[in-house]
């Protein structure tokens, strides 16, 4: 921040503190406004939000605060518009391209599709909030016109230009010629974000057979230009080698023959392993490649490079000296890449010693430590092994261990299920009930009717009947639902005298799991309203440290655009809630996740909900998001994207960016723990 001369004068003739009061609001502009706009004309937009009333939200769009007005605009994305004509006319009279987004997400007819091309006819390519709304709602006609245009000499309006066309190709039918054009504009720009905007759809659907594939001639195409490619960011050379390695892995390995493989561009690794894999015909390059990833840098590299070894038998047998030697039975690497090593190697039944100490006290690497123990054990050695690390876990390891014994149970032989170990099963079951285990984890089991039999109803619904059950939401939605599953007819009765007089959230739960007597609906989310004034303090862009063994991870938050999502996390982030949390989903080439205050497991959050709040944003590399299980479910679960992924615009809140420590993002593997969390 940089103060100026007067700032200091009035400090020292005043006092140090009220003039360090006075610095901060006098002399730091930004600050000072957004505070002003979110303790003043927020409350009031945020009003509408809660209630997605449309109407009054668009009302705001003609607020006499121009953030106002874009923030109202945004809000709309998620918000349901019955009139599209008016809206459109609206939109048309502001021509901002926040106003355009609002109809990212609306439900268009072709008439409107077909208003929007004749607009597009009446403006040109520098409309690039119209550009976006064809790239996401447009039709063959869109197509047709977004390629007339010529390229625009401003690089982020031919970016725009071309995620749109990108967009639309993944969505529409195109021509060969189209296809040509599209690539010839991607390989002789030298604008790489454009070169792979134009390449998104080709790339986004090349692995969905209901979608149209690229013509031989275009692929054609795209070899030839390739050749003399040279983008300044990797991307578009991250596309293109998905599109080609499955039938060209040659060409691929070739291109970039002069590159260390043991260092090579994280993502475009995972794309090349990912692309070999797809391949059902093995081919004399994959395994040479396949052996350099496994000495990669990174661990996400060397586990899909495992992943994908596991699937092809022959190059496992060929490769194991690597897998065992570099993964395997290898101290310095992590515990998940060993463990995804010893799921690789053919040998493994030879080191069961090495094997059997690894990861025992990491709930998230369950599902791997246990995979590899089925390859090297029978059924009823595991299972034993199971039921005795379950009689000594506790907590989120004890949660990992039942949800390993379901799917051993799901997937078991007959000759495993005696009836000794039926009851073993029982009994676990009905002592993960009483612990509060969330069902769907355990439905092998409940469901299996010779495990929970007739005789256990009266268990169940002793089990309901408790008060200390009925208080304890959590056991109660869980024996409701094998009730609801395994004895409906005879639970109605039973659930029906407990709903007349349960407590809001209770009823909230058995009107999810729609039992037939109840005719009420669920009622409407009650959101967390933000604390407008903390917000105020915070500032308009405060930076939030995320503290891991890998390194430290620096967001610099918009406070702004997200303001009731960042209100909700930073009661979280000031009382320590975060702390300890890992990421307990790593997608690898497009998001790690973590947050889950709730359960740790991706199952929960916190004791409140807030809206989606969408922005113009893209989801590029680095941006942080909220996850969510559909509109307006946002909790404390966040993401950071590792590439650019714009089917999540609109979809997903954008609250912030990583602006220090990607390459710590790059490295996290699911299990990693945020030591601490806190404000910068």
């Amino acid at each position: 921040m940089s103060v100026n001369k007067k700032c200091v004068q009035f400090m020292y003739k005043n006092g140090f503190l009220f003039s360090v009061f006075i610095l901060v609001l006098a002399c730091d502009p930004a600050k000072k406004e957004a505070g002003r706009l979110l303790t003043q004309e927020y409350p009031s937009l945020y009003e509408s939000v809660f209630q997605r009333d449309a109407d009054e939200i668009l009302n705001f769009t003609s607020h006499n605060d121009e953030r106002v007005r874009e923030q109202a605009w945004l809000a709309l994305i998620n918000t349901p518009v019955s009139d599209i004509d008016r809206l459109i006319e609206e939109i048309s009279k502001t021509d901002t391209k926040e106003a355009w987004s609002s109809l990212w997400l609306q439900e268009l007819s072709e008439e409107h599709v077909e208003r929007l091309n004749e607009l597009f006819i009446a403006s040109d390519a520098t409309n690039t909030g119209l550009v976006s709304v064809l790239g996401e709602k447009g039709n063959t006609r869109s197509l047709k016109l977004l390629l007339e245009e010529p390229i625009p000499p401003n690089s982020e309006m031919e970016f725009q230009l071309a995620y749109a066309i990108g967009r639309l190709t993944g969505n529409v039918e195109s021509t060969t010629e189209q296809q040509i054009q599209i690539i010839e504009r991607a390989l002789t720009s030298t604008n790489s974000k454009a070169s792979q905007g134009y390449l998104y759809g080709f790339y986004r659907t090349r692995n969905n057979p209901e979608k149209q594939k690229l013509a031989p001639e275009a692929i054609d195409k795209l070899i030839e230009l390739w050749q003399d490619f040279y983008p300044s960011e990797m991307g578009p050379d991250r596309y293109i080698s998905a599109l080609l390695i499955k039938d060209y892995s040659g060409l691929v390995f070739h291109h970039f023959a002069d590159e260390d493989f043991m260092s090579l561009d994280v993502q475009l690794a995972i794309e090349m392993i990912q692309g070999i894999a797809q391949n059902e015909e093995n081919d004399s390059y994959a395994p040479v490649a396949l052996n350099a990833f496994l000495y990669h840098k990174n661990p996400n590299v060397v586990i899909q490079a495992l992943r994908t070894i596991s699937r092809k038998e022959e190059y496992a047998e060929e490769l194991d000296n690597s897998i065992l030697n570099e993964t395997a039975l290898n101290r310095g690497v992590e515990d998940h890449v060993r463990l995804a090593g010893f799921n690789t190697s053919p040998k493994a039944k030879d080191y069961v010693d090495d094997l059997v100490s690894i990861g025992t006290e990491d709930p998230y690497l369950q599902p791997l430590r246990y995979a590899a123990l089925k390859k090297v054990w029978d059924e009823s050695k595991l299972f034993d092994y199971l039921m005795a690390d379950i009689d000594s876990s506790q907590g989120l390891l004890y949660s990992a261990l039942l949800t390993e014994l379901n799917n051993l149970w799901a997937n078991a032989d007959e000759d495993l299920k005696s009836q000794k170990r039926k009851e073993i099963v029982k009994e676990a079951l009905f002592s993960a009930l009483e612990k509060g285990e969330y069902a769907f984890t355990l439905q092998a089991l409940y469901s299996d009717e010779e495990v929970v039999t007739e005789s256990d109803f009266p268990r169940l619904v002793e089990l309901i009947n408790d008060k200390s059950v009925v208080d304890d939401i959590n056991v109660f939605r869980s024996v409701a639902t094998i009730l609801k599953n395994r004895f409906e007819e005879s639970s109605e009765p039973i659930i029906s005298e407990i709903y007349k007089n349960a407590s809001h959230d209770l009823k909230q739960g058995l009107i999810s799991q729609d039992w037939s007597f109840i005719d009420d609906s669920l009622a409407p989310t009650t959101f967390k309203v933000p604390d407008w004034d903390r917000l105020a303090d915070l500032g308009p862009n405060p930076v939030w440290v995320l503290e891991t063994k890998k390194g430290d991870i620096e967001i610099t938050l918009d406070v702004l655009t997200a303001p009731a999502t960042i209100s909700g996390m930073d009661s979280l982030i000031t009382n320590g809630h975060y702390s300890g949390v890992a990421f307990h989903r790593v997608v690898s080439n497009f998001v790690i996740q973590g947050g889950d205050v709730g359960t740790g497991r991706g199952f929960g959050g916190p004791d409140y909900t807030v809206p989606t709040e969408a922005s113009a944003t893209h989801y590029f590399r680095g941006m942080a998001g909220v996850a969510s299980s559909g509109p307006d479910t946002e909790g404390s679960q966040y993401f950071f994207m590792h590439v650019w992924a714009p089917h999540l615009n609109g979809r997903y809140t954008v609250f912030g960016e990583v602006t220090k420590g990607m390459s710590v993002v790059d490295r996290i593997t699911q299990g990693d723990v945020v030591r601490s969390s806190y404000w910068k």
